[in-house]
């Protein structure tokens, strides 16, 4: 066990301290500090640019970062790959949605899905969370709208058994009753303990999910 798990609260899913990211020698991401704890949800905003989503692929490992601290569940992982990121129980929803789409709903389920005792999200669990997809199973996901996609790629993260989700934007454009649906299986997950990170433009989605909400321009929080 290193220092940092020893001293790790164990209420703390991703503790952020110092954290600095960059799109080849351009700085995007100035020190940013961050603690989130089991069943929280906290809220980016900002302007277009402002490094919201920046922030979600700094700490997948997308992107250059250097932290003093990038850590979930007391694991440091600066080091690790984008594959081991995922496989400690971080589920993300990009903006572009990325989903397979030559393969079914059922099938971009079943890839997703990662076993973990006790774990509360399997194919049934989140079909409840998302009932609308139950009649899409059988469908590619080039044949369903890009709501149905939305809610297809918020379901595959949860098939991760996630202690973290980091989902960018993720009722952006998509018709009401599918943010709802979104906005549903989200608080369904922070009764489970899942943290959220979300990167919102709108100030009502993190009021109704009563989360914090942290502000960034230029890359930095601002006070």
């Amino acid at each position: 066990m290193t220092a940092l798990q020893s001293a790790h609260d164990t209420s703390t899913v991703l503790h952020i301290d110092a954290l600095n990211a960059y799109y080849g020698e351009a700085q995007a991401i100035f020190q940013l500090n961050l603690r989130i704890h089991k069943g929280q949800a906290v809220v980016l905003q900002g302007a277009n640019g402002a490094g919201k989503s920046t922030s979600l692929k700094a700490i997948m490992g997308l992107v250059k970062r250097q932290a003093n601290t990038l850590a979930l569940n007391g694991v440091n992982t600066l080091p690790l790959s984008i594959e081991s990121i995922s496989n400690l129980g971080v589920g993300y929803v990009p903006e572009n949605r990325r989903i397979f789409t030559r393969l079914t709903v059922q099938e971009n389920l079943h890839v997703a899905a990662r076993a973990v005792i006790g774990g509360a999200w399997n194919e049934a669990s989140v079909l409840d969370a998302l009932p609308h997809l139950k009649s899409l199973l059988k469908r590619s996901g080039d044949a369903i709208s890009g709501g149905e996609q939305r809610m297809v790629a918020v379901a595959r993260a949860l098939m991760r058994n996630p202690s973290l989700m980091l989902l960018d934007e993720p009722c952006e454009g998509v018709a009401p009753k599918v943010a709802d649906a979104i906005e549903a299986a989200l608080r369904l997950a922070l009764n489970q303990g899942v943290a959220l990170l979300l990167s919102e433009s709108h100030d009502g989605f993190a009021q109704r999910l009563e989360a914090n909400t942290v502000t960034l321009h230029a890359g930095s929080i601002t006070v």
